[in-house]
Order: structure tokens, then C-alpha cells, then sequence
């Protein structure tokens, strides 16, 4: 290395610095105190080769960074920047990386010469990180000062330290600090400048706050989705341009993306792991990391060299965890004790008993210091800030349950979930009770109000559908099915048809291990209910048929009325009436000699259905009237209101319009005082269809519209696509065309998202009528083609036969001066 002078730095014992310089491939050291002058700078680390996804942080860090000076020592802001910020989020989510980045790009700028410093601050090290004094004596010397000029004492180094900025604000030369993996404040608290000219840019896996240390805090979290792919697809080319992956597997490294949790460490192992195998299919690492038992542990690159240290996702987790307290590590391992995306302080407070409710500061209370320290640590979310739910990255929630099996016996963690699923159940029950959603009682149906349980059911909703799975896999498995016995109901009446499906799937799996046949052929019925209002008629059908089979082989009358019910329900969304009406009677008489009253309810309800279809008026009327009156005699409100907007707007078909709005307006309080949105915007939808028919679009539209924001608090697209169609379909009748145009778009786009093709045809109708109002025949044409094709994918043949011809014809007018009129007097429903 002839004529290269180079310097290599080296701790010596009692952190004394010895300074190496290397000339000709000769050593020469110095100690400490007689060394050359260090030079000004010691520069940044390289940037990152990719840093994607981070546009918005690089900027508000760069906005920071800029500006002109503060008006104040220790001041977080002044106009135009923040003299010190902390970058701060879970280990590995990129902070050094960003911090580096907005480094070099404020070097590019010019904004700080070549004052721009680095300080490895090792603040999670196990072997020790550096000391706030050790800090500032490392600046002096970046700044020049030679160790034999040093002060003695740290307050000493300190002074001098600010002396020396202050010098340089004064001489209009600003410095910035940049100080990387901070573990505490008192590491940095001595970096902070004078005055707002510089800044302190530093990176922490804590939120650093302390008393007189003024920071803005910029919270880093993991990427989003797509950003996290590139990364990956990034990796993989820069060390193969020619690798065919990134191109033939976009899906399986999205998915790997998806396993990693978007975690940018996560995701630089993964594709150090297909970079260093070319032959290994993404969609095979994608296999291996969907096993969550094994995702940490293959996770890990391997050192390759002696002394190597392997670079993996648990062991930086490792660092983090082992600065917890005792009591602090407890509660983070117990977390996972509660499953789902996230927890509420008082279901953790079941789980660690500490339930906070002797606390006068309120439930919970007593845990909010812990959790809230999880959360300075980033190892937790509160999502959203002050809510009381809590929420674990995906990964690190891999790495709690790793560690709280490590601890079961010490945490008591057996126990804890025992007693956790008991109280769930027991307030899940309670909830049924008190929201009428069961015809048993319960034992605290006494304690809640509606307004408590509806909040208490909608809050932990997707808590309690992955407890079901969560206690059958722990080997619970009659709690599993106590649970799922309470939850499918209630699901079921508040409209959340996919969690039923899934709750149901569960039940059916472990009532097949268990072997008995009647609970398998109630599984059977239950899942194929949620089925059917999921609009899988083919897949019910098969289960219906399994389920009939072993009724009539165990004699079980009572099930065998349920699965012709459900039978009969499945010939009406085939459209086939005459079998539907024949399987509904058949459940009516069954249930009616067992004396079922509200089972024969339902049946009723169904049969009253099917005859009206038929033609049959009288009848359906009369079969509604009981089915209401058998609901409403058993206590059944929620199927008594939901029944009776059924025959309110049979009434309506029947020309007894006033009789219907008084059943209807009835049924649609109940509902709201049950607070059963779902079926309370069903209501609405069904009488603003009747006012439309009635040529009264106006007062449709209120009713549309009161849908909409119903259907909205659950977001889902088919219902939100269905009122934005009613919507879009007034407002059209009403005249107000480019407000239709705007429904109807927005509603073609939702149910595109579904699986229902027949509404998304019926949707892309109307919106080729209004445009055809809107005189833009050529796009209406083209709506009409494609609504035939949906029509054709949803079986309608008929439909889409007539939708073709609609089209051919208009095609054919738009060459005259003839307006197609046609078009309205076809598809206008």
C-alpha cells in the first residue's frame, strides 16, 4: 500500500484511544495525548444501495435538517427546522439507513460543509455502549481538538465541547451530529448543540423523552407493501442482474414480503438468502416462511468467515429484549397469550391479573406504565394513540411467543390462558344474552348495557374469532366450540358473514376429529349458512347433502328440520321455487310436531318467501304474518324485525302501502336500539327499493344514503356497493345526472372487488343509462357490452342476451341522428 496513509482507530484499555496510522505498510502508534491533529471531518458511512418506501420520512428529516437558526439552547423547532431529532422505531425497520441517507443528501445541499459527523453509539451492545462523556470527548477530537489539549474532567470536555460550536454558529459554519443507535438519553444529552444553529440527528429503538431533552421524536414504521417487494426484487439484481426471479415471481416475493411483516432487516436477510442460492424458487423460501414456528430461525444468514457473526431477525430482537425489567418482560412475553392483531389493556389485564378495576384511575390503569414503556422501546403500538389497544409487529410477536414458552412455567402462562378464554366466553355469552341474540341465559347478562356489549363486541371482534382457532390449537377444543357455539350467532345477526365462515370452518374441522355425528351434521348446517350468505350455493349444497345423510342416520329430527330449511334457502338462490317451497314445508311440519316454535319461525319466513315468487300473495302473507308472530312470541327480537321488514315489504308489493311502513318503521327502531347497523341498513335498502318502484326517488335517495353511512362503519365493497347503486340509480330517476354518474361509478368499482357479477351488471346498467342521459352514447354502448359480459359470467343468459341486443341496437343508432331510446325502456328496472 505504497503512498496510501490511512487511519485505523482501536479501543485500548481503560477506553484510552491509540491512534494507528499506517504509511507504507508500516504501523507507527501513537499514545494517547501526542497524536497528529485529527482531521475535521470524520465523515458518513456509504448510503444504503436502495432505500425505497422512506420518500415521505427522507423528506421531513431533510425539512428539519434545513432552515436557519433557533432562538434558543435546547429549543425542538425554531422556524425551519428542529435542532435535535430522534429517529426512533423497532430494531431493524431501517432507522440507520434513513438517518445516513438524509445525511449525505444534506452533504449534497451544501448545508454543512464538510462538518457532518458520525458516532457509533453502541447503545444496545451486550459487551457496553458508549458513555455520554465518551461521546463528547469523540466530537472534540472530530473537531479537532488534540487529546493533550483535552480537558480533564467531563464537565470540562463538556464546556468546551459548546464552546467550540458556539464558535463555529458565530463564524456562520454549521455542524451536524449524526449519533447511531442510542440506547438511552444520557448518551446523547451532552451531544444536544448550544443554539439552533446545528443539529443532532439521532437514531434509537427508543422513543427518547426525558426532562430537558427537547427532541422531535420521527417515528419510523415498516414499509408498505409495495416498497417492500422492490426491496427485495432490488437485492436480488443488484447481485444477479440477470436473475430471473424478480420477474417470473412477483407474487411469491410479495408474499415473502408479507411473511417478513415489511420489515426492512427481515427483508435484506431474505434476499441475502436468495441472492446466495440462485436456485431457490421465491415461492419455496415463501413455503419455509409461512411455517411461523420456524420463520425467526430461517430468517439468519450465516457468517462467513471465523468470527462471524450470523445477522438475523432474532437476534437483533435479542438486544432489545435483554434491557427489559422483569416485570416490563413479563407483560411483553404475556401479550401473545391474547390472540389476534391486537389487545386491549383490560383483556391483558385478565391475562397478567392486573385488571386495574379497584384503581381510581380506571381500568387498566395499573398496566399502562409497563405497556407504556414497551411502547419507548418500540417493541409495542398503541393503534390508535390513546385507544388502550395495543399491537405487536408481526414478527416480534414470533419472538414473544418464542420467549414466553421459554417462561411458561415462571409466567404461569397455562393458567393465565385458561382463565383468559373463560372470561371470554363468559362475556361473549353475557353479550349474547343482552343483545338478544340467544334464547338461553347467561350469567352476566345483568352486568351490560346494549351500549356496552355492542361496544365490547365490535371492539374485540376480531379478537374473539381468533380465539376460536387459538383455543382449538392449544388443545381447548371444547372451549374452542363453547366459543364458537356464542360467537357464530352473534356474527351472524351483526352482518359480519366472512368472520362467521371462518368461526363456522373451525367448528366443523374439530366436530370431525371428535367424530360425533350430530355435532358434525350441526357444523355442517352452520357452515353452510354462512355459505349461503356468502352466495357459495354450490359448496352449501354439498354440505347440506352430508348433513341430511347423517340425520337420517342418527334420527335427529330437529336437525334434519335446519338442514331442509337451509336446503330450501339454497333452491332460492338457484332460483328453483317449486323445491324451495317443498323443502321450507317440510321444515315448517318438522319443526311444528317437535313444537320448535321459533325454528318454525324461520321456516315460515323462508316458505313465505318462495310463495310469493309463485304467485301466491295471500299465502305469503299469511306465512310472514306467523313466522313474525311465532319470532316475536319466543323473544327472538332480532329475526322478529328482520321478518317483519320482509313482510313490510311484501305489503308494499301487495299495494297496502301504509300497513307496510307502519311494519317497517316498527322493525327498523328495533333493530337500531339492538344496534344492529347491518340489518338496520337492510331495512333501509329494502324501502328505498319500494320507493323507487313507486317513482318516488327523492325520498329513495334518504334512505339510500342513511344505508350507506350505515354500511361505511363496516367498509365492506358488495354493501357499500349496493347502496351506492340505489344511490346512484335515485339520483338518476331524480334528474341529477353527473351526482348518479359519480354513484355509479364508485358502485361499479366496489362490487368489481367482489365476487358478484350479476350486481356488478346490474350496477354497470345504470351507469350506461345515465351516461346515455348524459349524451356520451359511444361510453354507454360500451357499459352495455360490458355488462352483457357480466351477465354471461353470473349464468343469466337471458339477461345477457337481452343486454347484447340493447347494445347491437343503440350501436346501430349512434350512425343516425336517432337517439337510442331503446336502451332505458330495456334495462330500466
Amino acid at each position: 500500500m505504497t503512498g496510501d496513509r490511512w487511519q485505523q482507530k482501536a479501543r485500548a484499555e481503560g477506553n484510552a484511544r491509540i491512534t494507528q496510522i499506517a504509511v507504507a505498510g508500516d504501523y507507527v502508534t501513537h499514545a494517547a495525548g501526542d497524536g497528529p491533529l485529527p482531521p475535521a471531518s470524520l465523515g458518513l458511512p456509504a448510503p444504503p444501495a436502495s432505500l425505497v418506501g422512506r420518500e415521505e420520512a427522507v423528506k421531513l428529516l431533510t425539512d428539519l435538517l434545513d432552515g436557519g437558526a433557533g432562538t434558543g439552547a435546547g429549543e425542538c423547532g425554531g422556524e425551519g427546522g428542529a435542532p435535535v431529532m430522534v429517529v426512533a422505531g423497532l430494531p431493524g425497520v431501517g432507522k440507520s439507513a434513513l438517518a445516513v441517507s438524509t445525511a449525505h443528501r444534506a452533504v449534497e445541499q451544501g448545508w454543512f460543509e464538510d462538518r457532518v459527523f458520525f458516532l457509533q453509539l453502541h447503545g444496545y451492545a451486550p459487551n457496553g455502549a458508549v458513555s455520554g462523556p465518551q461521546a463528547v470527548e469523540e466530537m472534540l477530537r472530530s473537531l479537532g481538538i488534540r487529546d493533550a489539549d483535552l480537558p480533564p474532567s467531563p464537565e470540562g470536555r463538556l464546556a468546551r465541547y459548546r464552546a467550540e460550536l458556539a464558535a463555529l454558529a458565530r463564524a456562520g459554519k454549521r455542524v451536524l451530529i449524526v449519533a447511531d443507535d442510542a440506547g438511552s438519553v444520557s448518551q446523547v444529552q451532552g451531544l444536544v448543540p448550544p443554539d439552533g444553529t446545528h443539529r443532532l440527528l439521532v437514531t434509537s429503538r427508543h422513543r427518547l423523552v426525558a426532562p430537558g431533552f427537547a427532541a422531535r421524536v420521527v417515528g419510523l414504521e415498516e414499509l408498505a407493501a409495495e416498497p417492500a417487494a422492490r426491496l427485495l426484487a432490488d437485492a436480488l439484481l443488484r447481485t444477479w442482474p440477470e436473475d430471473p426471479r424478480p420477474a417470473r415471481e412477483p407474487e411469491a416475493l410479495a408474499r415473502i414480503a408479507e411473511l417478513c411483516g415489511w420489515l426492512p432487516l427481515a427483508l435484506t436477510v431474505a434476499g441475502a438468502l436468495l441472492a446466495g442460492d440462485p436456485g431457490l424458487a421465491a415461492g419455496e423460501l415463501a413455503g419455509e416462511l409461512a411455517q411461523a414456528r420456524t420463520r425467526l430461525e430461517r430468517l439468519r444468514v450465516e457468517g462467513f468467515g471465523d468470527g462471524d457473526v450470523p445477522v438475523g431477525v432474532r437476534a437483533a430482537f435479542d438486544l432489545s429484549y435483554a434491557r427489559l425489567p422483569a416485570d416490563q418482560a413479563r407483560v411483553f412475553r404475556l401479550l401473545t397469550v391474547v390472540p389476534g392483531p391486537d389487545c386491549s389493556t383490560p383483556s391483558l389485564g385478565v391475562v397478567v391479573g392486573v385488571g386495574g378495576t379497584e384503581s381510581t384511575a380506571g381500568p387498566g390503569a395499573a398496566l399502562r406504565p409497563a405497556l407504556a414503556a414497551l411502547v419507548r422501546a418500540s417493541l409495542l403500538t398503541e393503534q390508535p394513540i390513546g385507544s388502550g389497544r395495543w399491537r405487536m409487529h408481526d414478527l416480534m410477536r414470533l419472538y414473544a411467543l418464542e420467549r414466553g414458552a421459554e417462561r411458561a412455567e415462571e409466567d404461569g402462562r397455562e393458567a393465565a390462558i385458561d382463565g383468559f378464554l373463560e372470561v371470554v366466553a363468559l362475556t361473549v355469552e353475557a353479550v349474547q344474552q343482552t343483545l338478544g341474540a340467544t334464547l338461553r341465559s347467561g350469567e352476566l347478562a345483568s352486568v351490560l348495557s346494549v351500549e356496552q356489549a355492542l361496544k365490547w363486541f365490535e371492539g374485540e371482534r376480531a379478537m374473539l374469532v381468533s380465539a376460536v382457532g387459538f383455543a382449538a390449537d392449544s388443545g381447548r377444543v371444547h372451549t374452542a366450540l363453547r366459543l364458537a357455539d356464542a360467537l357464530g350467532g352473534l356474527l351472524q345477526l351483526y352482518g359480519y358473514e366472512q368472520d362467521m365462515l371462518v368461526v363456522c370452518r373451525i367448528g366443523l374441522e374439530w366436530a370431525r376429529r371428535l367424530g360425533g355425528r350430530d355435532a358434525v351434521a350441526l357444523a355442517l348446517c352452520n357452515v353452510s349458512s354462512a355459505l349461503l350468505r356468502q352466495e357459495s350455493v354450490e359448496e352449501a349444497v354439498g354440505h347440506l347433502a352430508e348433513a341430511l345423510a347423517l340425520t337420517r342416520q342418527t334420527g335427529d329430527r330437529k336437525a334434519q328440520g335446519i338442514v331442509m330449511s337451509l336446503l330450501g334457502d339454497a333452491h332460492r338462490c338457484m332460483k328453483r321455487f317449486e323445491d324451495a317451497r317443498a323443502a321450507h314445508e317440510e321444515s315448517v311440519e318438522l319443526f311444528r310436531e317437535l313444537g320448535l316454535r321459533n325454528e318454525e319461525g324461520m321456516a315460515l319466513a323462508g316458505l313465505g318467501h318462495c310463495l310469493e315468487v309463485l304467485g301466491r300473495p295471500d299465502e305469503s302473507l299469511s306465512a310472514l304474518r306467523e313466522a313474525v308472530d311465532l319470532l316475536g312470541a319466543t323473544g327472538d327480537r332480532h329475526r322478529e324485525a328482520t321478518y317483519s321488514e320482509a313482510l313490510g315489504a311484501a305489503l308494499w308489493r301487495a299495494g297496502r302501502r301504509e300497513e307496510s311502513l307502519t311494519v317497517r318503521k316498527r322493525a327498523r327502531a328495533v333493530l337500531v336500539e339492538l344496534g344492529n347497523r347491518a340489518a338496520a341498513a337492510d331495512a333501509l335498502m329494502g324501502l328505498g327499493d319500494s320507493l323507487v318502484h313507486a317513482k318516488l326517488p327523492e325520498r329513495a335517495l334518504t334512505h339510500y344514503q342513511e344505508a350507506l353511512s350505515l354500511y361505511g362503519e363496516k367498509g365492506e365493497p358488495k354493501l357499500r356497493g349496493m347502496a351506492l347503486l340505489g344511490v346512484g340509480r335515485s339520483q338518476q330517476a331524480a334528474g341529477r345526472l353527473q351526482e348518479s354518474l359519480v354513484a355509479l361509478q364508485e358502485s361499479c368499482a366496489l362490487l368489481a372487488r367482489t365476487a358478484d357479477r350479476a350486481n356488478e351488471a346490474l350496477a354497470t346498467v345504470g351507469l350506461s343509462l345515465t351516461l346515455s342521459e348524459l349524451g356520451r352514447e359511444a361510453e354507454s354502448v360500451d357499459m352495455i357490452d360490458r355488462a352483457a359480459e357480466l351477465y354471461a359470467l353470473a349464468g343469466e343468459t337471458e339477461n345477457a342476451d337481452v343486454a347484447r341486443a340493447a347494445a347491437a341496437e343503440a350501436r346501430s343508432e349512434l350512425s343516425t341522428d336517432a337517439p337510442p331510446r331503446r336502451l332505458r325502456d330495456r334495462f330500466s328496472r
